[in-house]
């Protein structure tokens, strides 16, 4: 929680607050895909163009611009992910949020009023 905080600033996204985080929030992030090399050997280009559509990806779900593809976590889910603090975890796709509850969907999220809610209620003060 406390090494996401920088990322989670922004409340609401832009393509700046994609990469706006912690350097051990990066490297915790970036060691799955570093792992992955030592495991299941890669070339080093297509490597590189995987870690760049990764970027690029990051890129998309802080950009506020949603394409509304079905089960793809877009830029307005993401969103709700970072005014809300407790939902749309997803990275690629909206699966595990559904099953394990804690998909929020954008339609329904306009209609309740898209309430910003801040980390001491979400936390509670004791963990801030």
């Amino acid at each position: 929680k406390h090494i996401q905080k920088p990322h989670h600033s922004f409340l609401h996204t832009t393509p700046f607050s994609a990469f706006a985080f912690h350097p051990l929030d990066g490297y915790i992030q970036g060691f799955p895909y570093q792992l992955f090399i030592l495991l299941f050997p890669l070339h080093s280009t297509l490597h590189l163009f995987s870690l760049t559509m990764v970027a690029m990806w990051t890129i998309n779900i802080h950009d506020r611009t949603t394409m509304n593809i079905p089960f793809v976590n877009g830029a307005a889910h993401h969103n709700i992910h970072h005014t809300t603090f407790k939902s749309n975890y997803g990275q690629y796709f909206t699966f595990w949020d559904t099953f394990f509850g804690t998909m929020r969907s954008p339609e329904v999220y306009k209609k309740e009023g898209e309430k910003v809610e801040n980390e001491e209620e979400v936390y509670g003060k004791k963990y801030l």
